[in-house]
């Protein structure tokens, strides 16, 4: 009688553990997000009071855009743990491709919008003639990366209902020092000002998405037993595959 109680709390500091273990990376990930703003920021605003006012409003209106899109990452999330908890891996990880693929379409949506409309999208926003034209320049090299930035949100929300948080810290750590050190570059060493800050922070989001699209096909193909791999007619024919091929059970390793 008194295995049950210890058992019972054996399991829930289990749970505890694995509660932990993915929601502190995943936080750290959050925290780490907004130091790229920051990071703008600390290198724009030697500058001068112009160029920064002109990273701020031009930061307002890409934060609010991607804003309306975050649930591509919530959205995507669900979609593939209720995948992997049916027992269909396969189905999850197309499932979080499709949320990639949707980003990308609406990236391209928002660059043939904003583009154009930038000089009127910062008037509406109030910026005052000498800030202006460093906020057109910023917001216009900036919409470049939305395509990437979105494709981060659904990867973010594809590995996480794949109960990964740590890749995501990991990328946005190494995005965030990238990013860094691009803007200084480019700002500084290439004397590009306010452009070479957004072209930094362009480059640094592309590269976050590479590495999470690299990440993703190859979990794809990792889900692809070898059966099901066989081109037509160049063997025996294809069995269907098992729903729990990628489990270690008979009809995973019958394949």
């Amino acid at each position: 009688m008194t295995q049950a109680p210890v058992r019972r709390r054996a399991d829930r500091r289990q749970h505890d553990r694995e509660i932990v273990s993915l929601a502190v990376p995943a936080f750290g990930a959050l925290v780490a997000e907004p130091l790229f703003l920051l990071a703008d920021t600390a290198i724009v605003g030697h500058l001068g009071t112009a160029q920064l006012a002109g990273l701020g409003v031009a930061s307002a209106l890409l934060m609010t855009a991607v804003s309306v899109f975050v649930f591509l990452a919530y959205a995507t999330t669900a979609a593939v743990a209720r995948r992997v908890g049916a027992g269909d891996l396969q189905a999850a990880i197309r499932q979080g491709m499709d949320g990639i693929w949707l980003a990308l379409l609406l990236g391209a949506a928002v660059i043939a919008v904003a583009l154009p409309t930038a000089p009127s999208l910062v008037e509406l926003f109030g910026a005052s003639d000498a800030a202006a034209p460093y906020a057109i320049t910023y917001l216009r090299i900036s919409t470049l990366g939305i395509p990437a930035m979105l494709v981060v949100l659904a990867a973010t929300g594809l590995l996480r209902g794949l109960q990964d948080t740590k890749t995501p810290l990991y990328v946005a750590v190494a995005g965030f020092v990238a990013n860094g050190a691009l803007n200084a570059g480019l700002v500084y060493g290439a004397g590009l000002g306010i452009a070479g800050s957004a072209w930094g922070t362009v480059i640094a989001q592309c590269g976050m998405a590479a590495v999470y699209l690299v990440v993703v096909v190859r979990g794809h193909a990792s889900t692809v037993p070898p059966c099901a791999r066989t081109p037509p007619g160049s063997g025996p024919p294809r069995r269907p595959v098992c729903p729990c091929w990628y489990a270690p059970s008979p009809c995973a390793r019958s394949c």
